[in-house]
């Protein structure tokens, strides 16, 4: 291998079809991004083709960072590359999983290379007879592969013919795998327990004061809010198997939330990060509403966390198409008119809006209550405010010169978020 140099970061080539890991980790991105100028160089071959460093690549880009140092590895196949791949996964990294390593030994040994299966054995670090074991499985693991495949897109909302042409499968074939999929009594009794809320740790909201105790979401994302908040909505609002649209979905707590409750889910942002580019699409609510056609009549909840305005200034970007960097007579125009559109396209359930009113970010701290501003804009007749609940925050948000002005100045300081929930009455 040679020595390390220096290599634009959007030079370097990810083959998805030759990296050898089911699952990627955004936490662990995440904590390289941290220490992105302690990380070793990542590994490319002679085409640029990344071996090894996923998420030191992704850090990276996550970065921004023009260039990222490489060394390089000559590869004669795609198949070595692979094989390359699998072998540095298992010195270092993030290592792969048995049903990884099961996975790879399935394409290593029908690739049409015909790679002995000791071979494949010193590649994966494991036995003879576990290669025996999985290749010998390879039929049954491919069609549960292919089932959590149809699960994982349909989950996430992709249509029939997407799945379809993802699986090789007929669209006919793609609707009968989907229904015996949903139904909740046929899941594991864990599963069950979470999608139905019988979990322990669960608390039903009873009162309209949501308090949470600290931020409980495994990724932080600028302008983060408790996941806690959309469990409690996914509880009185939705049921298994409806669908969430979120069109700020950030750093992706509400596809985890989603997850758990066996909620499908819609996640979309204006600037997706690249932990989660394969779960979160790129839109901007300036553009219009999600593209769900006929699947607007699955949605039973619309969560709507919007950057809060000058509070969130200049922290997403610089543009100024980005909301947070609009004068306030656009940022409350923009917004009012996504919620009209959601609530024309969507036929039942709710749509909720967090919002903390921003006063310190403000000339001369005037406080601006968006929530009003907002509400009085929402001009759909089949949408009713049925509630607004005060969402504290769990840590103290003013530092001490903000106390000392406030005292000085008799000013009453906001602390809290409030949601509003709007419900969708029938046409």
């Amino acid at each position: 291998m040679a020595e390390a140099v220096m290599m634009k970061t959007s030079d370097v080539i990810f083959r998805s079809d030759l990296y050898p890991r089911i699952k990627h980790d955004p936490r662990l991105v995440q904590q390289y991004v941290e220490d992105i100028d302690l990380l070793p160089p990542i590994e490319v071959n002679q085409n640029k083709e990344l071996i090894d460093g996923w998420h030191r690549w992704t850090a990276y880009k996550t970065e921004e960072r023009a260039e990222i140092p490489i060394k390089v590895t000559e590869t004669k196949s795609d198949l070595e590359l692979r094989a390359f791949a699998i072998m540095r996964n298992a010195t270092h990294g993030l290592k792969l999983t048995p049903e990884d390593k099961m996975r790879e030994a399935r394409i290593l040994y029908n690739n049409g290379v015909g790679i002995p299966q000791s071979d494949i054995a010193g590649i994966l670090s494991i036995s003879d007879k576990t290669v025996t074991r999985y290749l010998k499985e390879v039929n049954d693991k491919l069609k549960e592969e292919r089932r959590e495949k149809i699960f994982e897109m349909w989950m996430r909302c992709d249509t029939q013919e997407e799945i379809a042409a993802a699986v090789g499968m007929d669209q006919s074939v793609i609707a009968r795998e989907i229904k015996e999929l949903c139904e909740i009594d046929k899941c594991p009794k864990s599963i069950k327990l979470h999608a139905l809320f019988q979990d322990e740790k669960f608390q039903a909201p009873i009162y309209n004061i949501w308090s949470f105790k600290a931020l409980s979401n495994e990724v932080h994302h600028n302008g983060n809010s408790e996941q806690g908040i959309l469990d409690n909505l996914l509880y009185l609002y939705t049921e298994p198997f409806d669908i969430v649209v979120d069109p700020f979905a950030g750093g992706g707590s509400t596809i985890d939330v989603c997850k758990k409750r066996l909620r499908r889910y819609w996640a979309s942002d204006r600037k997706p990060i690249e932990a989660r580019a394969n779960e979160i699409r790129k839109l901007d609510i300036l553009d219009g509403v999600p593209p769900l056609a006929k699947r607007w009549s699955e949605v039973t909840l619309t969560y709507l966390d919007p950057p809060y305005w000058k509070q969130m200034e200049g922290k997403y970007s610089k543009d100024s198409e980005d909301l947070a960097n609009q004068p306030l007579d656009v940022f409350t125009s923009n917004l009012t008119n996504f919620i009209n559109e959601v609530g024309t396209s969507q036929h039942q359930g709710v749509i909720a809006m967090l919002m903390q009113p921003t006063q310190w970010n403000a000339p001369n701290h005037e406080f601006t209550d968006h929530i009003i501003d907002i509400v009085k804009g929402v001009s759909v007749k089949k949408l009713k405010l049925i509630n607004r609940v005060s969402c504290p925050y769990s840590t103290q948000q003013c530092n001490a010169k903000m106390v000392e002005i406030a005292k000085k100045e008799r000013m009453l300081l906001a602390l809290t978020r409030e949601l509003v929930i709007w419900k969708c009455l029938e046409k």
